[in-house]
């Protein structure tokens, strides 16, 4: 056998190979690098984030622009816009600025608003606006001027009648003060600080308010709708445009959210009695009525809080008379249900002397029906 043969035939033996240790410079350079990369993400990494969310807000906020800008272009709220547009251009014909001067000399006195509610001029303002004056001058919204006359100033309301002869007068149209709802919307127009035809917007925030103390037995609207000196007198308008309200005091020295003004209910018995006669004939019936609370409910076993609980009933009124007494709660009056004390004050004054109305009432729990014939309510 050759030895070449031999050779051939034997197995061949591998020798695994052992990779090296890296250098010294190599090692070096790999702590550097992972230095490096711990360095970038604790210092380097925020900024990074930061720098992304940016980027990220940067692209909302213009996505969000241009949408706002493509979605205005077709004017979604142009129908609300238009409906407050309407609501101005019919009351503020009807708007006018009062100017109330002590004489021809004198020209101090009051600044205030009316609202015209007849096309043969008879004009709606406060009487606090005219007090202690004699002269009154009016201006409408086209900007023509005219002396007025007093018809008459009931200061128990603080509404006043005045009289212009003008042509071509456009009267506004009355709304209902007890069909409008919390919540609504509602317009002021006056002449506050002689900024004349200025429109204000709110809503009807609260209904039967005592007011302040020169009207503290009213049933007034209380709105946020803006209100300063010179808006007094002026109307109070709902979404048709038309007078619920005549806008008369704010509580507080300065606007301050809250507003108040005299219901059309009580404007229009006011504004038909002084146009009749100057002066206003009220019923009287000779109690003062209180709020109904929870103790009353549970002690007269009541299904609401709605009533007027007396307090205090005069004697040998005509209240006195019919047999009606203290802590009787009047629920309702000729069918009409009470539901705020105030109310009965309303109710009342706004009968006829010697008129003979239908009483509901509930004593010592137990409903009782009785007829009441009213007194003349004198000025105090």
């Amino acid at each position: 056998m050759h030895t070449e043969e031999l050779i051939e035939n034997q197995p061949s033996t591998v020798v695994p190979t052992r990779e090296l240790p890296p250098t010294g410079f190599g090692g070096l350079y790999f702590l550097l690098a992972t230095a490096s990369l711990m360095f970038g993400l604790w210092f380097i990494g925020p900024r990074l984030v930061e720098q992304y969310y940016y980027a990220a807000n940067i692209g909302k906020s213009r996505a969000e622009y241009q949408n706002a800008v493509d979605q205005l272009q077709t004017d979604p709220l142009r129908n609300v816009s238009q409906s407050y547009q309407l609501v101005a251009q019919k009351v503020r014909p009807s708007v006018v600025s009062v100017n109330a001067t002590k004489t021809q000399r004198d020209t101090s006195g009051g600044l205030g608003s009316g609202v015209i509610m007849s096309s043969d001029g008879y004009i709606l303002t406060n009487a606090h606006v005219l007090e202690d004056s004699t002269r009154f001058f009016v201006e409408l919204h086209d900007r023509r001027q005219y002396e007025a006359s007093l018809v008459g100033s009931d200061r128990r309301s603080d509404l006043a009648l005045l009289k212009i002869d003008a042509p071509n007068l456009i009267p506004a149209e009355w709304g209902d003060s007890d069909a409008a709802e919390v919540g609504s919307i509602v317009w002021a127009i006056g002449s506050p600080y002689g900024f004349q035809q200025t429109v204000t917007s709110g809503i009807l925030s609260g209904k039967d308010r005592p007011g302040d103390g020169v009207n503290g037995k009213q049933n007034l609207l209380q709105t946020d709708a803006a209100v300063n000196p010179g808006n007094s007198g002026g109307p109070l308008v709902n979404s048709q445009g038309n007078v619920i309200g005549i806008n008369t005091s704010i509580f507080g020295e300065t606007f301050q959210g809250i507003s108040f003004a005299v219901p059309s209910s009580t404007v229009s018995f006011v504004y038909k009695e002084l146009k009749t006669s100057g002066r206003v004939t009220r019923g009287f019936l000779g109690v003062i009525p209180a709020e109904v609370d929870s103790r009353d409910a549970e002690r007269f076993n009541l299904p609401d809080l709605n009533g007027a609980k007396l307090q205090e009933v005069n004697y040998d009124s005509p209240a006195y008379q019919a047999g009606i007494r203290v802590n009787d709660i009047i629920r309702r009056w000729n069918g009409i249900e009470i539901k705020e004390f105030n109310t009965l004050f309303r109710l009342a004054e706004m009968a006829r002397p010697r008129e003979t109305v239908d009483v509901t009432l509930i004593r010592d729990g137990r409903e009782c029906q009785t007829q009441v014939t009213l007194g003349e309510f004198h000025q105090e």
